[in-house]
This record gives structure tokens, C-alpha cells and sequence, in this order.
């Protein structure tokens, strides 16, 4: 499939915006469980950043083991990973060949990172196609998972709609997997739901601090 790039600019505006947009109704939600529902806040905030810095499972995990309800743990975890793809997956096509155009340090690293990653897993999805893109994004580890599935469904050359239909599909399948499967282990980690919570809190500090030191470096 060849990639016209001459929609690129058009069509990535769109999926951007729609990321944004989801990404506003997120935020709505949090100022909202402010207002009327603070003890959903904690569980809410939690779950996003341990999604965000260490994956599904990670998230997921916090999710069982604060006893947030299996459908809201579900539609918010899928809601998260879609934001991201929706909008980082247009940055990193925007990059492609313009990398420049993206100012933001962390943001610009991150997509270099990712293209590294993407080359590598490249050849095994190209081989199965959309089968490999759908393993790929059930894959709950670092540098897999939908974004960077995403990503390699671009350089293959899927279309855009092809590319978010099967990443974001196989990402809600994947997420009802591994609740199933972490529910085999409720008991555990309601027991030490606290110890997870403060384990989550330093590592996101302790991550935090690695990022100010090496930018101290890069100054210095």
C-alpha cells in the first residue's frame, strides 16, 4: 500500500484533533471527579500515570487492586492508550520527515526512541501483516504496544484507517485480556495495594529526577 503524501498534512490534522479532543473530554472527567466524586480522583490519577510510565499491565494492576469497577477500569484504560496513539501517532508521521518541526525535547527523543524501536519489530510485522500488528499490540512491554505498534503500521505503509482500526481494536481485546488475567490475582494485590501505590509514586519520582540530571548534563 503506497502512503499519499500529499493527505498526509490533512488527514493527520484530523486524527490529532480528534486526539486533542479526547484528551479535553479526559481532563473534563478529572475536574468533574474534583468537584463530585474526589474519591475517584486518586484512583483516577494513578492509574493514568502508571499507564502512561509503565505500561498496561502496570495500570491496569493499580486498577484491580484499588477495586475500581472491571467496565470503568476497562473504558478508562482503553481511553488512555487511545489518546496516545490518536495523538502521538500523527506526530511521528509528521516527523517522519520532519523531525525538526517537533520542539519539544522529551517529546522529540521520544519519537526517535520509537523509530529505533519501530525499525526493529518492522521486518516480523511486515511478515504477517496485519496478524503480526495485532500480536504486536497485545504485547503488554516497553516499546510495544499500540503506540509504537502505530508506528510500524506507518512504515510498512498501512493506511491511516487500517493502521488505528486494527491497533486500537486489538488494544481494547488486549485490555480485557489482562484483566482477566490479573483477576486471578485480586487477592494479592489488594493486600498490597498500598506497597504498589508508594513503589509506583518513587519510581515515578525517581524517573522524574533521571530526566532533570540528564538534561543538567546536556546544559553542562
Amino acid at each position: 500500500m503506497k502512503i499519499n503524501r500529499t493527505l498526509l498534512t490533512y488527514r493527520e490534522g484530523q486524527i490529532l484533533l480528534l486526539g486533542l479532543f479526547f484528551l479535553a473530554c479526559y481532563m473534563l472527567l478529572l475536574v468533574l471527579s474534583t468537584l463530585f466524586f474526589p474519591s475517584y480522583l486518586q484512583q483516577l490519577l494513578s492509574i493514568t500515570a502508571t499507564n502512561v510510565i509503565f505500561g498496561r499491565m502496570a495500570g491496569l494492576s493499580i486498577g484491580v487492586a484499588s477495586q475500581m469497577d472491571t467496565v470503568l477500569l476497562v473504558g478508562l484504560n482503553f481511553w488512555i492508550e487511545s489518546i496516545m496513539v490518536l495523538i502521538l501517532y500523527p506526530l511521528f508521521v509528521i516527523s517522519w520527515t520532519k523531525l525538526e518541526s517537533i520542539s519539544y525535547p522529551p517529546l522529540r527523543e521520544f519519537l526517535l526512541r520509537s523509530k529505533t524501536s519501530a525499525h526493529k519489530y518492522e521486518p516480523f510485522i511486515k511478515r504477517y501483516g496485519v496478524i503480526g500488528l495485532i500480536l504486536f499490540v497485545l504485547t503488554p512491554f516497553a516499546m510495544t504496544g499500540p503506540v509504537v505498534g502505530s508506528f510500524v503500521g506507518f512504515l510498512i505503509g498501512f493506511r491511516h484507517e487500517v493502521t488505528l482500526f486494527v491497533v486500537l481494536s486489538s488494544t481494547f481485546v488486549a485490555i480485557i485480556i489482562w484483566v482477566y488475567l490479573i483477576k486471578n490475582f485480586e487477592a494479592v494485590l489488594i493486600h498490597y495495594n498500598d506497597m504498589l501505590l508508594t513503589g509506583v509514586f518513587i519510581a515515578a519520582l525517581g524517573m522524574l529526577l533521571w530526566y532533570f540530571i540528564k538534561q543538567y548534563q546536556k546544559k553542562k
